[in-house]
Formats: structure tokens, sequence, C-alpha cells
């Protein structure tokens, strides 16, 4: 693998998808999110804000099938805090499928929206994260997604995402010939996801560039980084 970041686009990124091949692909994003501790890393950030009866309103940019909104008001209720979450994503399939798996009148909502351009006004929420979302960024667009998502968060920004790292890449293409060898999306984004993913030194100046205070980058194992700030004008 190279040293700098990938540069080309995902089949995921693509405007136009067979519904079951990408609702298919979404489940197997979430079941890898799970399983090698994307979800865990975010229970470990967001363990300070978890207090009885305390609500908090979060938001999901780029939140593919709603799995971690799911996930993170699920985590939250079990210490009795009512917890909501907006789960957020640009393309309209994605959007239906996620609606779909959400379902209505729960503690979840899906909002179709784009994230460069949140459609919400400052301070709206209390958190703002992004899962295996920033890679699928432009360069140039990796500072304005966490701009963003600190203006309309009140408390913390969370960005969890991959490490391009060979020994991560050699496991994305282990798992491309089997667990996801029957899903083409899969097959080809895993990989692809960690060439186009980042350094920790690469996510710290992200953060510093969007105007995070204090930010700080975490690794998590296996090969999981989670960009941790403060808003502008938060607490």
């Amino acid at each position: 693998m190279t040293r700098q970041r990938s540069q080309e686009l995902e089949i995921l990124d693509a405007v136009e998808q067979d519904p079951a091949e990408l609702a298919a692909s979404l489940s197997q994003v979430s079941q890898a999110n799970r399983l090698f501790g994307g979800t865990r890393a975010l229970y470990r950030h967001l363990a300070p804000l978890r207090r009885r009866g305390e609500g908090l309103l979060l938001l999901d940019v780029g939140a593919g099938n709603g799995e971690t909104s799911l996930d993170l008001v699920a985590w939250a209720a079990r210490k009795d805090a009512p917890w909501r979450a907006v789960a957020l994503d640009p393309h309209n399939a994605t959007a239906r499928v996620a609606a779909a798996r959400v379902g209505k009148g729960g503690a979840v909502s899906v909002v179709q929206g784009n994230g460069l351009q949140l459609p919400f006004p400052d301070g709206a929420v209390d958190v703002a994260v992004a899962v295996l979302v920033l890679h699928h960024l432009r360069d140039e667009d990796t500072v304005a997604l966490v701009a963003e998502m600190s203006r309309v968060a009140r408390r913390l920004v969370l960005v969890n995402d991959l490490e391009r790292h060979p020994v991560n890449y050699a496991l994305a293409r282990l798992m491309a010939a089997t667990l996801w060898r029957g899903n083409r999306i899969t097959r080809n984004d895993g990989p692809l996801s960690v060439l186009r993913s980042f350094t920790p030194s690469e996510m710290l100046s992200i953060g510093r560039a969007a105007g995070l205070q204090n930010p700080r980058v975490v690794r998590h194992i296996p090969f999981r980084l989670v960009l941790e700030g403060i808003p502008r004008g938060g607490r």
C-alpha cells in the first residue's frame, strides 16, 4: 500500500445502487464495526456523558443503515439514560435503508442531508459523531465535515475511522476474500477504505484545522482511530 491516501472512489459512494446489494453491504459494514471495535470505541468516549436519567441528543453523520444510532441509544438505555439520535445520510437509497431498519416512533429518527452543510442550527445537538465516514471524503472536505459537526454540537465531537496501516490493509484483503466475497460493494470497498483512511497525525491535523478545542486522537485496537474534541463555543 502507498504512504498517501488513495483518491480512488468507493462503489458505495455511487449515486445508483442495487437496493438489496446496498442493504447487504451496509449490514456487513455494521457487523465489522461491532466486531473490530468501532462501536466499543464510541462507548469508551461517550461513557462520561452516560448518566442515569439524563437525556442527550446525538447526531450520527453518515449513519449508513442506522445501526450505530440504535446501538448508542440502546447502550445509554441500559443505564436509564434517555438518549435520542438523529441518523443522517446524504444518499437517498441509504436513508431509505436506515428508515426501514430504524422504524417509526422510536428514539432514532432518520434525516437525509449533507454532512458538509448540516441542516441544523448552531448548537442543535449535544454530541455529533461520524463513524467510517471521513475516509469517504476528499482531503479538502474532511476539515469541512468536522467543522460542521463542531458547529451543530454543544458538548462533544467524535470522528471514528480506520487507521491506514499495512496490517490493517492485509486484514481487509483477507475479509474481502472470505466473509465479504459474496458482496461486490464490500469486497471492493473494504480494502479500499483502508487505503483512503488516515494516520493518527493526519486525523489530529484535521481536528485542529476544523477548530476543535483540545483535539486528541486515540488509537483503539485493532486499527481504529477516534478524533475527539470540544466544539467551538462548547463546554
